[in-house]
């Protein structure tokens, strides 16, 4: 006789509410953008996204020269000018960062995480051995109260250290 197989529960899923979001209208569009109404209304009509001015502003920067493409001559300069000025200032930014290569102003990330390595492995290092230096040059009655309270301040100054590296960069105590 074959074992008995129960039928799978079929259970309701739970509806999840999603509260309902405001579309802003062509006037705020317009508004936030610094446009006129008739020019939001063509890039809706050309497809740009109508859920915030953030997103209007991504899709034109993405699409700015097919604006300017297909612009009436009414619009077609402010396009074409707003389309030279994006290409202008990405072309600035790219002089800029080779530039600064070239002059040596930029480190390479890599470099700069290798030296500072090297630098807190060697910091460690010397608190570390601190103690026991301290320990040597006093009284043998002090010498192991002296060694624990040496070594107790540099463990709490190593954690501070370490605290503070990590609102610079977050991942540092994994590298260490």
């Amino acid at each position: 006789m074959p074992a008995f197989k129960r039928a799978p529960i079929k259970r309701k899923s739970a509806k999840v509410r999603v509260a309902p979001v405001e579309v802003p209208t062509v006037a705020e569009l317009a508004i936030g953008l610094g446009l006129s109404s008739r020019t939001i209304a063509l890039y809706l009509s050309r497809g740009c996204p109508r859920t915030s001015i953030d997103d209007v502003q991504i899709w034109r920067s993405e699409n700015i020269k097919d604006v300017a493409e297909s612009a009436d001559l009414g619009e077609l300069s402010i396009e074409n000018k707003r389309a030279e000025i994006a290409e202008r200032l990405e072309n600035a930014r790219t002089r800029k960062l080779k530039n600064d290569a070239l002059a040596g102003q930029l480190i390479r990330k890599e470099i700069v995480e290798r030296d500072l390595s090297i630098a807190v492995a060697r910091l460690v290092n010397r608190l570390a051995s601190l103690g026991t230096r301290c320990a040597n040059l006093c009284p043998s009655e002090l010498k192991a109260a002296v060694k624990n309270a040496v070594e107790d301040t540099v463990r709490t100054a190593l954690r501070e250290f370490v605290t503070e590296l990590t609102t610079i960069t977050p991942d540092i105590t994994k590298r260490v």
